[in-house]
């Protein structure tokens, strides 16, 4: 074994290289501390079973420790002569290279899983819109993908790294808009008032699910009015607008056409629909 490289140590001077050692030792330690404390503050935040959470944050914790601790002991061998500061440089970019190039993906969709879970843009539960193609309840938030339960039960998984748009209909409140078209020659003050009572009768009946403004006041369901002119149908579009605590849009949507039916009806108001026209030229 050669040992000539021993001769080029200087062991009188040995003092300040041990101290510096020491000292990146104790940031590499701190910073694999540091590491892994925010892993596990962001793991809690995801809804994973036990057993899930450990081996993601042990995947972490490994990975930045290998890199950190690399680092570390070329820096030592730096400090003692036994390697060049720029054979440090080029191990960190090789390293640098390797990682970019076969996990880029995979980093690009850590990244922004790590900012979905720290800007808590969803949760589980929360239904949600991506990339306007997926719309679905989410189950799992992950640092890589994110599962949502789509209406017809089906599953998917989508990469962090690919979601771009992400709508959350149950984000503080949301609002709810009804719309009605009634025939042009029904009565238009009868129609309004009949819509007036709907509105009234929702604000009384499920004041607990209107989103508060305030300490006292709601944002409470009201008529717009004659907004347009649907000639397809042959009447006049009112529209019903309301803001409400998450959660509660869909029901409170499904009441609100469920009670202006029924007073539709008392009422002898008509519904406008599309209508087809034959005409018989002999």
């Amino acid at each position: 074994m050669d040992l000539s490289f021993l001769k080029n140590i200087r062991f009188t001077n040995n003092i300040k290289p041990f101290f510096t050692s020491l000292i990146i030792l104790f940031i590499s330690f701190c910073l694999i501390r540091l590491i892994m404390f925010l892993t596990a503050k962001i793991i809690e935040i995801t809804k994973f079973n036990e057993q899930r959470e450990m081996t993601i944050k042990s995947i972490i914790d490994s990975v930045f420790a290998y890199f950190i601790l690399t680092l570390a002991i070329l820096n030592i061998l730096s400090e003692f002569g036994l390697i060049k500061e720029s054979t440090i440089l080029t191990g960190a970019g090789i390293i640098t290279l390797i990682a970019g190039l076969g996990a880029q993906n995979l980093i690009k969709d850590i990244i922004n899983g790590f900012f979905i879970l720290f800007e808590r843009q969803m949760k589980v539960g929360d239904y949600v819109s991506i990339n306007e193609q997926y719309y679905g309840t989410v189950e799992e938030i992950g640092l890589r993908s994110t599962a949502i339960r789509e209406w017809s039960m089906r599953k998917v998984y989508i990469p962090n790294g690919e979601i771009k748009t992400l709508k959350n209909y149950y984000k503080e409140k949301s609002r709810v808009i009804i719309e009605i078209v009634v025939p042009f020659e029904e009565d238009q003050q009868l129609v309004e008032e009949t819509l007036n009572h709907v509105c009234e009768y929702i604000n009384q009946k499920y004041e607990d699910k209107l989103y508060k403004i305030g300490t006292a006041n709601y944002s409470e369901f009201s008529l717009l009015g004659v907004v347009s002119l649907d000639g397809k149908a042959g009447g006049a579009k009112y529209i019903i607008i309301g803001v409400v605590n998450p959660h509660f849009q869909w029901f409170l949507r499904n009441r609100t056409y469920e009670y202006i039916l029924q007073a539709f009806k008392e009422k002898n108001i008509r519904i406008a629909y599309p209508k087809l026209y034959w005409h018989d030229e002999e």
